[in-house]
């Protein structure tokens, strides 16, 4: 795809609208593992259908227009082979995006994100439209609870992509007890007890989330809790970790859960939000693609800036130090007590 001041007008609205198409085959192709099936080398089409069960025709048009867009490479007409980009739609490599890509198009996000024009008229979430509640209470449901699986697992994706960038980014080595908040199945808190030798970690989510398998494997450094944190964290943490929770919650929720924070952490502890921070100016920003997802799918959620951030914080008794950039999209946003 060409870079927005290389095409014509016409050229780029096109681009634009035909996006939902690569989004939706590079999430299917992920989902019935044609990422893994190549991992030995590149496969004729008629042999990568046989490999995953797919029908042959079909998967050679999909395939090239994957490989057209630079998801794929095609090194011979109808023969596939793996790129650097489509090496993280593998399942069983590091940081691999697979669940994530799975996720995009599950009914949990694919049908709420159809109801952007409800969205824009009314300023309600897509979910709240689609079925008629928020999309976490909506997760808790029984019927859904496969779209929970899936939601987990593209969270513990999406951590592997940032994680080691942050832990890189902000020395916890002397730090003694980490609680990650809403930590979900504990990578992001696994990787930074990495850097802190001496200390030892909480993971605090949903009950159903921390009794997850992938959890229960985290080691002995880690005691997983469950509950709300809109009701009460852990205390006695000097280091707590809220990664991709605050731009979930409207300024009062987010005012709510920073608040029991403050109360739990000791007096000396250190906050750090892990966030997309928006920047000010108008260029490009993943921050502003992630702050739509936010529109869409949540009840008030959104990416906010440096200022807003110190805003929040101050309502919460705590005091913005610094914000940290690090080499993945995310920044993370240190703060103390006021």
């Amino acid at each position: 795809m060409a870079a927005a001041n290389e095409m014509p007008p016409q050229a780029l609205v096109m681009q634009a609208l035909f996006g939902f198409m690569v989004t939706r085959c590079l999430s299917a192709v992920a989902a019935l593992g044609v990422p893994d099936a190549l991992n030995d080398g590149p496969l004729y089409y008629t042999d990568l259908a046989q490999a995953t069960g797919t029908d042959q025709k079909a998967l050679h048009r999909v395939m090239r227009m994957l490989s057209g867009v630079g998801i794929f490479a095609e090194p011979e007409p109808g023969r596939y082979a793996l790129t650097p980009a489509s090496q993280l739609l593998r399942s069983d490599v590091p940081g691999s995006m697979r669940d994530m890509a799975v996720m995009i198009t599950s009914a949990s996000h694919w049908l709420p994100w159809g109801r952007m024009e409800d969205v824009l008229r009314t300023g309600v979430s897509g979910p709240q439209h689609e079925f008629g509640t928020d999309v976490f209470t909506w997760f808790q449901q029984d019927a859904n609870h496969d779209q929970w699986v899936i939601f987990n697992a593209a969270m513990t994706s999406f951590s592997s992509g940032v994680s080691h960038a942050v832990a890189d980014a902000f020395d916890v080595s002397r730090f003694t007890r980490l609680v990650d908040i809403g930590g979900g199945h504990g990578y992001l808190l696994k990787t930074m007890l990495e850097k802190a030798p001496r200390a030892t970690g909480t993971l605090f989510d949903l009950p159903g989330v921390v009794d997850a398998d992938d959890a229960k494997r985290l080691g002995p450094r880690i005691q997983r809790v469950g509950g709300s944190f809109f009701t009460e964290v852990p205390a006695g943490g000097d280091c707590y970790t809220l990664k991709h929770i605050i731009h979930d919650w409207s300024d009062e929720q987010c005012v709510a859960i920073l608040l029991n924070v403050a109360r739990a952490m000791q007096p000396t502890g250190t906050v750090l939000i892990i966030e997309l921070v928006m920047p000010e100016d108008g260029g490009p920003h993943p921050a502003k693609f992630m702050d739509v997802n936010m529109l869409a799918m949540t009840e008030g959620g959104c990416e906010r800036t440096a200022r807003q951030y110190a805003e929040l914080l101050q309502k919460a008794g705590l005091r913005l130090v610094k914000i940290h950039p690090t080499p993945s999209p995310v920044s993370i946003v240190e703060a103390t007590r006021a």
